[in-house]
């Protein structure tokens, strides 16, 4: 009787002459990608407010937050990202989109960071920087238009804005007026 062992070769090589070729000759062939894909982000910098959300659900920390005197900087480090697409998934200007490009090697560690600049704005009350950038106040500004009379102040000049206007209503401050 025959060993069933010797046979099992033979078996799957006409399995494998059934199937025939299932491999592409990339990078001579286009590789196959699918619609499920998911490649480099790309930061549409005209879109993005600097707002944050992408940064705090990174789980690589691929994006970074740098903020300046005068500026904030969104960072964007190809190398720790895992493509997971959770930055696109959370941010509100849909500012990210996920691409479908992989072939990203480089021999020049500048050639995987990405920067978006934006500008910080200033209290039209005092004058001190904040934490938020221009964009970011047009876009709540379009979004609540109630907040238009706070969204160019500082916390401290809303705050005491607020206060007054509760002793005012109150009757407890007292505007003099000019004679």
């Amino acid at each position: 009787m025959y060993d069933m062992s010797l046979l099992k070769p033979l078996k799957l090589i006409r399995i494998a002459r059934r199937a025939g070729v299932v491999t592409v000759r990339y990078p001579y062939q286009p590789p196959l990608i699918t619609d499920e894909f998911r490649g480099r982000i790309v930061i549409d910098a005209k879109k993005c407010t600097g707002c944050g959300a992408c940064v705090n659900v990174c789980p690589s920390n691929a994006l970074t937050l740098i903020d300046d005197e005068d500026k904030r900087i969104l960072n964007y480090f190809i190398g720790r990202c895992i493509y997971c697409g959770r930055c696109a998934d959370v941010c509100p200007v849909n500012a990210i989109t996920i691409s479908k490009e992989f072939e990203l090697a480089t021999d020049k560690i500048e050639d995987l960071n990405s920067r978006v600049v934006h500008q910080k704005s200033t209290c039209c009350s005092c004058g001190e920087e904040r934490v938020a950038t221009e964009k970011m106040i047009s876009y709540v500004v379009s979004r609540v238009p109630v907040s238009e009379a706070y969204a160019h102040m500082c916390s401290n000049c809303r705050k005491r804005r607020f206060v007054e206007g509760l002793m005012f209503g109150r009757g407890m401050l007292h505007v003099e007026t000019e004679k």
